[in-house]
Protein backbone atom coordinates (compact mmCIF):
# COMPACT_ATOMS: atom_id res chain seq x y z
CA UNK A 1 0.00 0.00 0.00
CA UNK A 2 1.21 3.62 -0.85
CA UNK A 3 2.26 5.77 2.04
CA UNK A 4 -0.31 8.47 3.60
CA UNK A 5 1.05 11.47 2.48
CA UNK A 6 1.63 9.76 -1.55
CA UNK A 7 -1.99 8.48 -1.49
CA UNK A 8 -3.12 11.77 -0.02
CA UNK A 9 -1.33 14.07 -3.49
CA UNK A 10 -2.62 11.09 -5.73
CA UNK A 11 -6.30 11.88 -4.01
CA UNK A 12 -5.46 15.56 -4.59
CA UNK A 13 -4.44 14.94 -8.00
CA UNK A 14 -7.97 13.15 -9.12
CA UNK A 15 -10.29 15.96 -6.89
CA UNK A 16 -7.94 18.63 -9.25
CA UNK A 17 -9.32 16.23 -12.48
CA UNK A 18 -13.20 16.65 -10.60
CA UNK A 19 -12.66 20.31 -10.19
CA UNK A 20 -11.42 20.13 -14.13
CA UNK A 21 -14.86 18.70 -15.27
CA UNK A 22 -16.92 21.39 -12.59
CA UNK A 23 -14.65 24.42 -14.39
CA UNK A 24 -15.66 22.91 -17.67
CA UNK A 25 -19.64 22.88 -16.81
CA UNK A 26 -19.26 26.25 -15.88
CA UNK A 27 -17.55 27.49 -18.63
CA UNK A 28 -19.81 25.67 -21.30
CA UNK A 29 -22.80 27.38 -19.40
CA UNK A 30 -20.64 30.72 -19.24
CA UNK A 31 -20.63 30.14 -23.05
CA UNK A 32 -23.63 28.92 -23.73
CA UNK A 33 -25.11 32.31 -21.87
CA UNK A 34 -22.83 34.72 -23.44
CA UNK A 35 -24.22 32.63 -26.71
CA UNK A 36 -27.51 33.65 -25.86
CA UNK A 37 -26.71 37.24 -25.07
CA UNK A 38 -24.74 38.03 -28.35
CA UNK A 39 -28.26 36.64 -30.39
CA UNK A 40 -30.67 38.74 -28.46
CA UNK A 41 -28.28 41.71 -29.05
CA UNK A 42 -27.51 40.79 -32.80
CA UNK A 43 -31.01 42.50 -34.29
CA UNK A 44 -29.22 42.94 -37.76
CA UNK A 45 -31.57 40.91 -39.96
CA UNK A 46 -34.83 42.80 -38.40
CA UNK A 47 -33.68 46.27 -38.59
CA UNK A 48 -32.11 45.58 -42.57
CA UNK A 49 -35.89 44.53 -43.10
CA UNK A 50 -37.27 47.52 -41.50
CA UNK A 51 -34.32 49.80 -43.36
CA UNK A 52 -35.93 48.30 -46.61
CA UNK A 53 -39.05 49.16 -46.20
CA UNK A 54 -38.43 52.81 -45.06
CA UNK A 55 -35.66 53.29 -48.17
CA UNK A 56 -38.63 52.12 -50.40
CA UNK A 57 -40.93 54.43 -48.65
CA UNK A 58 -38.74 57.12 -48.87
CA UNK A 59 -38.16 56.64 -52.46
CA UNK A 60 -42.18 56.93 -53.35
CA UNK A 61 -42.54 59.89 -51.17
CA UNK A 62 -39.74 61.43 -52.95
CA UNK A 63 -41.20 60.87 -56.38
CA UNK A 64 -44.31 62.23 -55.09
CA UNK A 65 -43.03 65.75 -55.41
CA UNK A 66 -42.15 65.43 -59.08
CA UNK A 67 -45.10 63.78 -60.10
CA UNK A 68 -47.27 66.12 -58.91
CA UNK A 69 -45.86 68.75 -60.44
CA UNK A 70 -45.78 66.86 -63.95
CA UNK A 71 -49.10 66.20 -63.49
CA UNK A 72 -50.25 69.35 -62.13
CA UNK A 73 -48.45 71.47 -65.82
CA UNK A 74 -50.35 68.58 -67.73
CA UNK A 75 -53.67 69.04 -66.49
CA UNK A 76 -53.07 73.32 -67.25
CA UNK A 77 -51.53 72.35 -70.87
CA UNK A 78 -54.92 70.24 -71.11
CA UNK A 79 -56.60 73.14 -70.16
CA UNK A 80 -55.50 75.55 -72.11
CA UNK A 81 -55.47 73.61 -74.96
CA UNK A 82 -59.05 72.94 -74.43
CA UNK A 83 -60.00 76.70 -74.60
CA UNK A 84 -58.04 76.93 -77.62
CA UNK A 85 -60.13 74.26 -79.56
CA UNK A 86 -62.99 75.44 -77.89
CA UNK A 87 -62.56 79.02 -79.48
CA UNK A 88 -61.71 77.54 -82.81
CA UNK A 89 -64.44 75.28 -83.49
CA UNK A 90 -67.07 77.74 -82.15
CA UNK A 91 -66.24 79.70 -85.23
CA UNK A 92 -65.28 83.11 -83.13
CA UNK A 93 -61.87 82.91 -84.96
CA UNK A 94 -62.78 84.32 -88.44
CA UNK A 95 -59.29 85.93 -88.73
CA UNK A 96 -56.33 83.88 -90.53
CA UNK A 97 -53.62 85.15 -88.56
CA UNK A 98 -55.74 85.18 -85.11
CA UNK A 99 -56.45 81.41 -86.19
CA UNK A 100 -52.43 80.44 -87.35
CA UNK A 101 -51.86 82.11 -83.65
CA UNK A 102 -53.94 79.90 -81.82
CA UNK A 103 -52.27 76.51 -84.27
CA UNK A 104 -49.10 77.66 -83.59
CA UNK A 105 -49.62 77.77 -79.67
CA UNK A 106 -51.25 74.29 -79.71
CA UNK A 107 -47.90 73.16 -81.65
CA UNK A 108 -46.27 74.23 -78.62
CA UNK A 109 -48.48 72.85 -76.06
CA UNK A 110 -48.31 69.85 -77.82
CA UNK A 111 -44.12 70.03 -76.90
CA UNK A 112 -44.88 71.22 -73.50
CA UNK A 113 -47.37 68.39 -73.11
CA UNK A 114 -44.43 66.14 -74.03
CA UNK A 115 -41.60 67.28 -72.11
CA UNK A 116 -43.76 66.61 -69.02
CA UNK A 117 -45.44 63.63 -69.54
CA UNK A 118 -42.06 61.81 -71.07
CA UNK A 119 -40.97 62.26 -66.95
CA UNK A 120 -43.89 61.42 -65.99
CA UNK A 121 -44.52 58.10 -67.56
CA UNK A 122 -40.69 57.06 -66.55
CA UNK A 123 -42.20 58.03 -62.49
CA UNK A 124 -45.39 56.18 -62.85
CA UNK A 125 -43.21 53.02 -64.26
CA UNK A 126 -41.04 53.61 -60.91
CA UNK A 127 -43.50 53.79 -58.55
CA UNK A 128 -45.48 50.66 -59.91
CA UNK A 129 -42.05 48.94 -59.77
CA UNK A 130 -41.58 50.57 -56.50
CA UNK A 131 -45.43 49.63 -55.06
CA UNK A 132 -45.07 45.69 -56.20
CA UNK A 133 -41.59 45.74 -54.34
CA UNK A 134 -42.76 47.37 -51.18
CA UNK A 135 -45.61 44.79 -51.40
CA UNK A 136 -42.73 42.80 -50.92
CA UNK A 137 -40.36 43.85 -48.77
CA UNK A 138 -43.57 44.55 -45.71
CA UNK A 139 -44.06 41.04 -46.14
CA UNK A 140 -40.33 40.07 -45.55
CA UNK A 141 -40.48 42.30 -42.79
CA UNK A 142 -43.45 40.90 -40.74
CA UNK A 143 -42.50 37.36 -41.38
CA UNK A 144 -38.71 38.51 -39.64
CA UNK A 145 -40.19 40.37 -37.02
CA UNK A 146 -42.93 37.68 -36.05
CA UNK A 147 -40.00 35.53 -36.44
CA UNK A 148 -37.39 37.34 -34.42
CA UNK A 149 -40.07 38.23 -31.46
CA UNK A 150 -40.62 34.25 -31.23
CA UNK A 151 -36.54 33.92 -31.29
CA UNK A 152 -36.53 36.38 -28.40
CA UNK A 153 -38.85 34.39 -26.20
CA UNK A 154 -37.39 31.02 -26.51
CA UNK A 155 -33.68 33.09 -26.17
CA UNK A 156 -34.98 34.78 -22.79
CA UNK A 157 -36.22 31.81 -21.22
CA UNK A 158 -33.15 29.93 -22.09
CA UNK A 159 -30.51 32.77 -20.87
CA UNK A 160 -32.61 32.58 -17.50
CA UNK A 161 -32.32 28.79 -17.06
CA UNK A 162 -28.86 28.55 -17.51
CA UNK A 163 -28.51 31.96 -15.21
CA UNK A 164 -30.17 30.08 -12.88
CA UNK A 165 -28.18 27.04 -12.96
CA UNK A 166 -24.78 28.92 -12.27
CA UNK A 167 -24.95 30.70 -9.06
CA UNK A 168 -24.82 26.75 -7.46
CA UNK A 169 -22.24 25.54 -9.84
CA UNK A 170 -19.89 28.31 -8.43
CA UNK A 171 -20.90 27.52 -4.80
CA UNK A 172 -19.88 23.77 -5.47
CA UNK A 173 -16.61 25.28 -7.48
CA UNK A 174 -15.90 27.18 -4.39
CA UNK A 175 -16.46 24.35 -1.92
CA UNK A 176 -14.24 22.08 -3.91
CA UNK A 177 -11.03 24.37 -4.05
CA UNK A 178 -11.65 25.26 -0.33
CA UNK A 179 -10.14 21.51 0.04
CA UNK A 180 -7.08 21.40 -1.97
CA UNK A 181 -3.45 23.20 -0.92
CA UNK A 182 -3.31 26.81 -1.70
CA UNK A 183 -0.01 25.69 -3.83
CA UNK A 184 -1.91 23.30 -5.23
CA UNK A 185 -4.79 25.17 -6.05
CA UNK A 186 -2.44 27.94 -7.49
CA UNK A 187 -0.15 25.71 -9.99
CA UNK A 188 -4.22 24.37 -11.65
CA UNK A 189 -5.07 27.68 -11.99
CA UNK A 190 -2.30 28.62 -13.57
CA UNK A 191 -1.89 25.93 -16.01
CA UNK A 192 -5.38 26.04 -16.89
CA UNK A 193 -5.11 29.74 -17.92
CA UNK A 194 -2.13 28.95 -19.85
CA UNK A 195 -3.67 26.19 -21.79
CA UNK A 196 -7.11 26.74 -22.91
CA UNK A 197 -9.11 25.90 -19.95
CA UNK A 198 -7.45 22.34 -19.39
CA UNK A 199 -4.78 22.43 -16.28
CA UNK A 200 -5.10 18.44 -15.32
CA UNK A 201 -4.49 15.56 -18.41
CA UNK A 202 -5.09 12.07 -18.21
CA UNK A 203 -2.27 9.75 -18.92
CA UNK A 204 -3.20 6.98 -21.34
CA UNK A 205 -1.44 3.95 -22.76
CA UNK A 206 1.97 6.03 -21.62
CA UNK A 207 0.67 9.55 -23.16
CA UNK A 208 -0.41 12.70 -22.40
CA UNK A 209 -4.15 13.15 -23.12
CA UNK A 210 -3.70 16.92 -22.84
CA UNK A 211 -1.08 17.77 -25.90
CA UNK A 212 -1.18 13.77 -27.17
CA UNK A 213 2.66 13.27 -26.62
CA UNK A 214 4.30 9.75 -25.35
CA UNK A 215 5.78 10.42 -21.83
CA UNK A 216 9.10 9.44 -21.08
CA UNK A 217 9.60 6.36 -18.87
CA UNK A 218 10.54 8.09 -16.39
CA UNK A 219 8.75 10.79 -16.40
CA UNK A 220 5.53 8.15 -16.76
CA UNK A 221 7.36 6.17 -13.90
CA UNK A 222 7.47 9.38 -11.66
CA UNK A 223 3.79 9.46 -12.33
CA UNK A 224 2.63 6.45 -10.85
CA UNK A 225 4.84 6.30 -8.17
CA UNK A 226 6.27 9.74 -6.28
CA UNK A 227 4.15 11.63 -4.00
CA UNK A 228 4.70 14.72 -5.61
CA UNK A 229 2.05 16.13 -7.95
CA UNK A 230 3.62 15.83 -11.42
CA UNK A 231 3.73 17.82 -14.63
CA UNK A 232 3.79 17.49 -18.17
CA UNK A 233 7.18 17.86 -19.94
CA UNK A 234 5.88 18.94 -22.64
CA UNK A 235 2.64 20.92 -22.39
CA UNK A 236 3.03 21.34 -18.44
CA UNK A 237 -0.25 19.74 -17.51
CA UNK A 238 -1.26 18.57 -14.24
CA UNK A 239 -0.81 14.43 -14.72
CA UNK A 240 -3.33 12.14 -12.91
CA UNK A 241 -3.79 8.38 -14.06
CA UNK A 242 -6.48 7.14 -15.70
Amino acid sequence: MLPLSERLIMFIVKQLYDLQLLDWDIQDREQSIAEVRARLADDSKRIAAKQRVDRIAARLTELGTPRRQHEGAIQQIESRRANIDKRIFSGMVTNARELEAFEEEKANLQRQHSDEEDPLLEILVEVEELQDVDIEAKRTFEAINSARESEIIELQASEQALSQELPALYEQRNDMAADYPPVALATYDLVRKRRGGQAVALVERGACQGCRLTLPTNELQKVRTTQDMVQCSSCTRILVIA
